[in-house]
């Protein structure tokens, strides 16, 4: 196994750095994405279904190769994974205009790239929090300060990438903007390989047949496994479900609720959206503010509330500066609550299995997701929509009140690992 010395500080700042940069690149490039290739269907076809279809084929693999993404990491380190994943998808992104350009680009064989893109992108944002907890080391408030500015990459992202994607559609043709998707994932993937060092731990080398993985801690369950075994975490999980299927219900709930009580006027619905949206950058430079001074389980604690309370102000009849200001307070508390249990997470498991856990709660959260878009759905259509809300909010002040419950039974645990004793290092080594 490789014995390269630990970075300098200063050389760790930097990979930090570069590790921000590129998320918030990629993150937009993402964005901008999602609307420029139904766009582009709709351009070339005419075709809504099929749209719709280019949409589901691109978030299906993290439905169904979701857990799988945590092995790739642990096998081949989360640096590497997240180089290659920038550079393959730079391929297969740019490939998509080029040709169409050269009038090769049939239907299926969209299809086909959406499909690998997607693929590729399961394993990347549990490796990007695995990198940034190497990085970042063992200090719980460093690591929720880390947490703080991804996740405030990627609301800023979720904000403006599609507004630019917009512009830019207007302006330049879909096309163009897949390209500049392409561009981001290549300069991502530069500013990784550049910046980030190579360390034991992010590239770790091939083990010897007796220093494997116990079969504890291998196979692409390893991470649901370790969730179940801890009690504290594993009644955590409930609340994280419950809040990922929620969330969906609010998002669909939310333009229904300008349809119905202000006349279908959609200013009002995309007021509402932004309004959380807006919030949750906010939460992400309050995380980070108060990373260093509050511990991550206060912070989490007071975060779920903070989400869920406000959600009984959209049961009234007020003024729509009202409503997205409730919404804006609730979305604050999303980055205020991620950033923390991701802090959790990391410390809470040795490396060998960490990526493992993390990738295992993203994809529980995804799958959570669609079901929640299709059960919010069939409740307002045959409740309506004050209705729905009515039972959504007291379903995840519930959540929230379990989540807390959790909380007083924490119980700090240093990371450990079921792997036998590795053999003596040398001094350099040792001092890691």
């Amino acid at each position: 196994m490789s014995t390269a010395p630990s970075p300098a500080p200063g050389t760790t700042r930097r990979a930090l750095a570069a590790v921000y940069a590129a998320g918030a690149g990629s993150a937009v490039g993402t964005q901008m994405t999602t609307l420029a290739l139904p766009w582009l269907v709709l351009e070339s076809t005419g075709s809504a279904p099929r749209a719709g279809l280019v949409f589901a084929v691109s978030v299906l693999p993290m439905a169904v190769l979701g857990f799988a993404g945590g092995e790739v990491i642990q096998r081949y380190g989360a640096r590497r994974t997240m180089v290659v994943i920038d550079f393959a998808q730079f391929v297969a992104i740019g490939s998509i205009p080029a040709l169409a350009a050269l009038g090769l680009l049939s239907f299926p064989l969209l299809l086909t790239i959406v499909a690998v893109i997607g693929v590729l992108g399961v394993p990347y944002f549990a490796a990007q929090r695995d990198l940034a907890t190497e990085l970042a080391g063992p200090d719980p408030k460093a690591l929720m300060r880390a947490n703080s500015v991804l996740e405030g990459c990627f609301n800023i992202a979720a904000l403006a990438g599609p507004a630019i994607a917009g512009v830019l559609i207007a302006t330049l043709g879909a096309d163009k903007v897949l390209l500049f998707d392409a561009v981001t994932s290549a300069v991502s993937g530069l500013l990784l390989w550049w910046f980030v060092p190579r360390t034991r731990r992010t590239e770790p080398a091939m083990p010897a047949p007796q220093e494997r993985q116990t079969p504890d801690h291998s196979g692409i369950l390893a991470g649901v496994r370790a969730l179940l075994r801890d009690d504290f975490l594993r009644r955590v999980m409930v609340t994280t479900i419950s809040f990922g299927f929620l969330m969906r219900v609010l998002m669909l709930a939310l333009p229904l609720l300008a349809f119905a009580r202000f006349a279908g006027d959609a200013r009002v619905g995309g007021l509402l959206l932004s309004g959380f949206g807006a919030g949750a950058i906010a939460g992400a430079a309050v995380s980070y503010l108060i990373g260093s001074r509050l511990s991550p389980t206060m912070v989490f604690g007071l975060a779920a509330f903070q989400l869920v309370l406000p959600w009984w102000v959209l049961l009234f009849d007020v003024p729509v500066p009202v409503l997205v200001a409730a919404l804006a307070v609730s979305g604050a508390a999303l980055p205020l609550s991620n950033a923390p249990f991701f802090s959790i997470l990391a410390t809470r498991f040795a490396a060998d299995i960490r990526a493992k856990v993390i990738q295992a709660v993203m994809t529980i959260s995804n799958i959570a997701g669609p079901l929640g878009f299709l059960a919010g759905g069939m409740a307002i259509g045959r409740f309506g929509v004050t209705t729905t809300l009515l039972v959504l909010a007291a379903l995840s002040t519930l959540a929230a009140v379990n989540l807390v419950v959790a909380l007083r039974h924490f119980d700090p645990v240093a990371p450990t690992s079921p792997q036998p004793e590795p053999e003596p290092e040398p001094a350099a080594a040792a001092a890691r």
